[in-house]
């Protein structure tokens, strides 16, 4: 069997990481409790997520059930939502779902890297480590279940934390698939629930307070995660 006929019987994601392990360079950094992996330069890492996106580009992660949850939560403790950013959305499922399940009016827009993002709605190419002057204190909510691909995640999550109003919420899903073990040269960052916490703990405090968790695990049998919620000073 040749390599292309034993990329073809792997999956899309297998695939995908597969692809990306080959042709990133990119080497793994371990501390307690998180997983790192590093690039050569920008480009590398540039180019392996648009790839890694257009190889998975029909798979679909998060569940509707799910956001339909966190869309109940996010009514009861902000009211209406304006303006909100899904980061990392691929598809456009997040934001559109959000859409449904919240206010008429809230206008929630996606973020992806990869140039796919003009061919679904309310997707904008961006590339979530950096700072959008447009969005400074503007977001009623952030959220995202795609951070494991920050490859500087203190840079990700401070940018995302620039584009929240004062009080506004950030909320990042916690999956198996966000662990430690499961990172690798595509989904480069894994890190345990509570080592993330102690992340957000030590290196954000100063721009907000960590809010109880959202615990799904039970709730929610076919996206069992728990969703880390920060919460911007006022």
């Amino acid at each position: 069997m040749t390599e292309t006929e034993r990329k073809k019987k792997l999956g899309p994601y297998k695939r995908a990481v597969l692809e990306a392990t080959e042709r990133s360079g990119a080497v793994r950094t371990e501390e307690d409790g998180m997983v790192l992996y590093k690039y050569s330069g920008y480009e590398a890492y540039k180019d392996v997520q648009i790839s890694g996106n257009k190889a998975k580009l029909r798979m679909q992660f998060v569940k509707e059930s799910h956001i339909v949850i966190l869309s109940d939560y996010i009514t009861q403790n902000l009211g209406e939502v304006s303006f909100a950013i899904c980061h990392g959305t691929r598809r456009g499922a997040e934001q559109a779902w959000f859409r449904d399940n919240l206010n008429d009016s809230a206008n929630v827009i996606g973020t992806e890297i990869s140039d796919t993002a003009s061919q679904f709605a309310n997707t904008v190419q961006w590339d979530f480590h950096e700072t959008n002057p447009e969005w400074s204190n503007q977001a009623d909510f952030i959220y995202s279940n795609s951070w494991d691909h920050a490859f500087e995640p203190e840079k990700a999550f401070l940018a995302w934390i620039d584009a929240l109003r004062p009080g506004g919420l950030l909320l990042l899903d916690h999956s198996k698939g966000q662990s430690p073990d499961a990172a690798n040269p595509l989904d480069p960052f894994g890190i345990t629930f509570e080592r993330l916490v102690q992340f957000f703990e030590e290196r954000f405090g100063d721009y907000g307070e960590l809010k109880d968790a959202i615990d799904t695990r039970k709730q929610n049998k076919e996206y069992r995660a728990r969703v880390l919620v920060f919460e911007k000073s006022s």
